[in-house]
């Protein structure tokens, strides 16, 4: 009773998730795809990311900048005091310090073009991604189509095996009543075996197109994963053979973010030009610092340690005249000593100011700025010609396309036609079989042109809205089924 009750409410459980299981529409699988930060996506993203801080630091390249510095040395021998400048044989120990900033006030609008440049970077980025993103609906839009042939295939595979099944029971009724031969029904089993084996190629081929849906989207490949089927599929119509190539090229000039992105490619290589030949101009910049410095032979007075002596020295002055005598006479010397002057007294005493014009005129650059040009122009000649390949190849797909929408529409008519004419056939065939007017081969016959007219007709309706939805997606328009 336990393993019952478990069996019920195990199927209870699995059969609500099985039938909860949201289904997967062309719709969603796009915006999966653009939204859901995929590889290939995160991939153009982070170049779009990249050039935005090349922006930012290009930007940021036109301020001024400051900095500090500070050394700390020893010279030994006969060096220069750095406070005072003078030579000295002692040893003396060292410490600087300096705060400089540079600013530059022209330099031939070389900055302003680069941020320009950084700028239509950022924008050709986005193009590209952008790009990126319609070829990758397209490519989930083919794929879509695929799991949707490829079930209506296993479907008829399906429903062949069952009208083979129910031939089957009844040439085996007309065997026993001796009206067939065992011939005929090994032809009806043979029959069945190959539609058990299409069944089979119908699951794989299904199987195989799901995982490519799967990789697409980039799902866990033990995911599960269900298509939608369309309410309704899409039929030709009279407005198949009124397409215009001059509209629909035109509307993909507007619409494919690849030929705005190219003409953006334009103008940053032209200012690539620009910039070239602004390195030959010449740059002005304002500089400014401040600075101090100590040394350890940086001395001053030391008042509390003054001294003074007596020097008692005996000589002779000889005074011309009647007498000569000796005198004796003493010498006072006095002084203060020294100390080194004070670490901080130093910095404050030796702090120093600066400011200025540097003007830089390039007179010889070994070529570079006129070679610079040279690449430059030839470069945005290159891209000149691959905008121009580019819309010649829009064209010849725009005009293969709308070729192609129009063959696949009378593709899919000649398949319905013929799909409906055997369907008739067999009606008549199966009544004949069943009298014993015909034999079983010319029944198996006429059932295998049925079933390759149905193979027929369904890629001919799934290549029929594949080719109307590329002609769709050169106008710009939404990817919907």
């Amino acid at each position: 009773m336990q393993k019952i009750t478990l069996i019920i409410f195990s199927v209870l459980v699995f059969g609500n998730v099985l039938i909860a299981q949201p289904t997967w529409s062309l719709e969603k699988c796009i915006q999966h795809v653009q939204e859901s930060n995929t590889s290939t996506v995160r991939h153009a993203n982070l170049e779009v990311e990249k050039n935005k801080i090349i922006l930012e630091k290009t930007e940021a390249e036109r301020q001024p900048d400051l900095g500090f510095s500070t050394n700390f040395g020893l010279n030994l021998g006969r060096t220069i005091d750095p406070s005072t400048n003078a030579f000295g044989n002692s040893s003396t120990l060292y410490n600087s310090f300096q705060l400089e900033s540079n600013y530059t006030l022209y330099d031939g609008n070389q900055a302003k073009k680069r941020m320009k440049k950084s700028v239509l970077a950022v924008r050709s980025a986005q193009y590209d991604a952008d790009q990126l993103t319609k070829d990758l609906s397209l490519n989930v839009l083919r794929t879509y189509l695929t799991i949707l042939m490829a079930e209506e295939q296993l479907s008829n595979a399906k429903k062949n095996l069952s009208q083979t099944e129910s031939w089957m029971r009844q040439t085996k009724n007309l065997v026993n009543a001796g009206l067939q031969s065992n011939v005929d029904l090994r032809n009806v089993e043979i029959q069945k075996a190959r539609d058990e084996q299409k069944i089979i190629d119908r699951q794989n081929y299904l199987d195989r197109s799901y995982v490519s849906l799967k990789n697409i989207l980039e799902l866990d490949p033990s995911q599960s994963l269900k298509i939608a089927k369309p309410l309704k599929i899409v039929q030709p119509d009279e407005s198949i053979n009124k397409l215009s190539f001059k509209t629909i090229y035109s509307g993909a000039l507007k619409t494919q973010p690849s030929i705005e992105g190219g003409e953006l490619e334009l103008k940053s290589l032209k200012l690539d030009k620009q910039i070239a030949l602004a390195e030959k101009k010449p740059s002005v910049s304002l500089f400014g610092g401040i600075w101090a410095n100590y040394s350890s032979r940086n001395m001053e007075a030391d008042d509390s340690n003054s001294f003074m002596d007596t020097v008692t020295s005996n000589f002779i002055t000889l005074i011309p005249g009647p007498d000569n005598y000796i005198t004796a006479s003493e010498i006072i010397t006095s002084g203060v000593e020294t100390k080194n002057k004070k670490y901080f007294s130093q910095l404050g005493e030796n702090l120093g100011y600066g400011v200025g014009l540097n003007i830089y005129l390039p007179i010889l650059d070994k070529k570079a700025s006129k070679l610079n040009s040279q690449i430059a122009q030839v470069n945005y000649r290159q891209q000149q010609e691959e905008n121009i390949q580019f819309k010649q190849q829009l064209r010849i797909e725009i005009q293969n396309a709308i070729l192609d929408v129009q063959a696949a529409a009378k593709k899919l008519e000649a398949a319905e036609k013929t799909l409906s004419l055997l369907e008739a056939s067999i009606v008549s065939m199966k009544n004949r079989l069943s009298l014993g007017n015909i034999n079983a081969f010319e029944y198996k016959t006429i059932l295998n042109e049925r079933d390759s007219a149905e193979i027929e007709l369904v890629l001919a309706k799934y290549e029929f809205i594949l080719k109307k939805m590329v002609v769709e997606f050169y106008e710009g328009k939404k990817l919907r089924l």
